[in-house]
């Protein structure tokens, strides 16, 4: 009796799991082996109702409505025994999400939202190899925030498209191979460059960066023969003039380590706009008259606004000290063409005004 029981439950718990297999793959595209599954702009707002198959080794959940705050959305993707790959793309996540999968490789999580890249601990000794944060708002990274990816296999992180101006966080990841920070808010490059550990590759296309000198990072690496580097510079600010120690290592090192010098052009000053530093020579370049010129014009262009200002005041005070005469009859015994109070001063006057009838 329980033998007929035992296999009527399993019969029935094998055709509800193939049921259950086929309604994903009517809702979202599947492989062949069910081993990717994309289910894209479904609109989904969670995984109540679906059941993904054992094997399935990557799944896309692009443009959806999760933000896996439920314990049952994050079971679902948990009980994967073979996920390597997940792409949570556009959705409204807000925070990174407290999975705890252990074979997880590639994790994306751009566009969600984020404006914190702090990893939970669940993540604590993951199997990550490859974490995109690209797309989101991320104004800063404190050095914890990684922490707990310390002792992963961590070698490929992006970060493209924030609001970052600095990255000490690098120090914890001793793995790390490749960082892409294009679109964030740099200024200059990052001291942390100076001790690269392991990264071999840096992106910081698109940024803010109109400097590059002797100071700079990129001069440790002279130093020390680090032509195993990698860095890409295209579309930043830079002042040529200001910059003439760079152009001098782009003649040295190009393109071993600057890996998109023959995009690099300058901002400034105005007569080197738009030209390729490749094809400067700094040794005739003329950055002397022109910053010097700088100093000069801002002098001019200040002496003339503080005469200009000098010029309304002392006009505003002598509007505010002209007699004033009007609604008044002119009194006797007072000689108009040297002038004269335009108000009675004393008593004696005050009491002729008085009596002294307006003239209409």
């Amino acid at each position: 009796m329980y033998i007929h029981l035992s296999i009527a439950i399993i019969i029935v718990l094998v055709i509800k799991s193939s049921v259950a297999t086929i309604d994903v793959c009517k809702l979202c595209q599947c492989s062949g082996d069910l081993t990717l599954i994309n289910c894209d702009k479904k609109g989904l707002q969670n995984l109540n109702d679906i059941d993904f198959p054992s094997n399935v080794k990557t799944l896309t959940l692009i443009n959806n409505n999760l933000t896996f705050n439920t314990i049952n959305d994050r079971i679902k993707i948990e009980s994967l025994p073979k996920l390597t790959n997940l792409i949570l793309n556009q959705n409204p996540l807000e925070i990174i999400p407290p999975f705890n999968i252990r074979t997880l490789q590639f994790l994306s999580l751009e566009d969600t939202l984020l404006t914190s890249a702090e990893f939970p601990t669940s993540h604590n000794n993951s199997s990550l190899q490859r974490v995109s944060l690209s797309n989101n708002k991320i104004h800063s990274i404190n050095e914890t925030d990684f922490l707990v990816l310390h002792n992963s296999q961590l070698t490929e992180l992006s970060l493209k498209n924030n609001q970052l101006k600095s990255c000490e966080f690098l120090l914890n990841l001793p793995r790390l191979y490749s960082i892409n920070l294009d679109k964030n808010q740099f200024t200059s490059l990052p001291e942390q460059l100076t001790t690269p550990g392991k990264i071999r590759n840096y992106s910081f296309m698109h940024n803010f960066i109109t400097v590059i000198d002797e100071t700079s990072p990129l001069n440790v690496w002279l130093k020390n023969n680090y032509t195993n580097m990698k860095i890409y510079l295209a579309n930043n600010s830079l002042d040529c003039c200001l910059s003439l120690w760079f152009i001098r290592f782009l003649k040295v090192s190009s393109p071993q380590i600057v890996g998109d010098a023959s995009l690099l052009t300058c901002t400034g000053p105005l007569n080197f706009a738009g030209k390729l530093l490749i094809d400067l020579n700094p040794d005739e370049m003329n950055c002397h008259n022109d910053i010097t010129k700088k100093p000069r014009v801002i002098g001019i262009i200040s002496g003339f606004i503080g005469i200009i200002i000098i010029s309304i005041v002392a006009v505003f005070i002598w509007n505010q000290r002209r007699p004033l005469r009007s609604g008044y009859r002119e009194i006797d015994g007072i000689d108009e063409s040297y002038g004269g109070p335009a108000f009675p001063i004393s008593d004696e006057e005050i009491q002729q005004a008085a009596v002294i009838p307006n003239i209409h």
